[in-house]
């Protein structure tokens, strides 16, 4: 049990500290595609090296290969993309607490496409994100729509992926096999997307090199390794109570790193969307519970 809890906590910090790193690389000048590219590029040689050092084979079925391809560009590309993009617009933290509505669009898309009943705590989590996405964007709009369409679009994309990566045949294959094919299928549509729209760079200097590949690249590839294995051991409902730590990390990055603030009216609204994904997390148990 101490492992699985110490294993969320390890990816809630790395997801938490990679927005910073990126919004680092962004300001250096690099776009958010090619920014993208290079932590995708990271990510396959991370899991390759893991593969062939622990003798897992590269090869799986075409259609299982199709699927992994396409879940890569949809939750990891688009979802990335939009977040990068949507950090040029906004502070971190607002970004963050936009993105972690994705919970509560699981809970609507698991009750439309999968027929899931929803519980008090569902319909409950789903209000209070409205209410605290109402009062981050505040009655005269200064919120850029534009950061706020880019933000809200990675929690749908994300979403979406959740819930067709959950469902689908392709978990029988090891995590690293899946984030070798997911990273892969990200590469090639961005990688096109960079060298043929003029946007690829390299980094401007040593230090953004390092935070795009140990902070952006390795932070993404071990914070995906160690919420895996952490739901395994203890459990999905238990992880994403756990896993509100991530959020909280990310605000408290862009707080400290870049001096961001927050109004009383924004901070109301990101307690609302912080106590939405508790309920989320509630909810997950009370179905593990009602199952046994």
């Amino acid at each position: 049990m101490l492992r699985g809890i110490l294993a969320i906590i390890t990816a809630s910090i790395l997801f938490g500290i990679t927005p910073s790193g990126n919004k680092y690389v962004l300001l250096s000048g690099m776009t958010s595609d090619c920014v993208l590219f290079y932590q995708v590029i990271v990510m396959i040689a991370g899991t390759a090296l893991v593969m062939a050092v622990k003798h897992i084979p590269f090869r799986i079925p075409a259609k299982a290969a199709v699927k992994l391809l396409v879940l890569g560009v949809v939750g990891m590309g688009c979802t990335d993309f939009l977040l990068n993009s949507a950090y040029g617009y906004l502070q971190v933290s607002t970004v963050l607490m936009l993105h972690f509505m994705y919970p509560s669009i699981v809970l609507i898309l698991s009750a439309l496409v999968l027929r899931q009943r929803m519980t008090k705590f569902a319909v409950s989590a789903i209000a209070l994100s409205i209410a605290g996405l109402a009062l981050i964007t505040g009655k005269t709009g200064s919120i850029d729509p534009v950061g706020a369409l880019c933000a809200l679009g990675s929690a749908l994309t994300y979403a979406i992926f959740a819930v067709a990566n959950d469902q689908g045949d392709v978990n029988q294959y090891p995590l690293v096999v899946k984030l070798f094919y997911m990273s892969l299928g990200t590469s090639l549509v961005y990688g096109a997307k960079t060298i043929f729209s003029g946007n690829f760079s390299l980094p401007v200097n040593v230090k953004t090199a390092a935070i795009l590949i140990g902070i952006v690249g390795m932070g993404s590839l071990l914070g995906f390794y160690f919420i895996t294995a952490g739901i395994k051991i203890i459990g999905a409902g238990r992880a994403a109570f756990i896993n509100m730590l991530e959020p909280i990390t990310g605000v408290l990055g862009g707080v400290i790193i870049y001096h961001e603030t927050l109004t009383s009216r924004a901070g109301i609204g990101c307690i609302c969307i912080l106590t939405a994904v508790l309920l989320v997390a509630f909810d997950g148990v009370h179905r593990e519970k009602a199952s046994v």
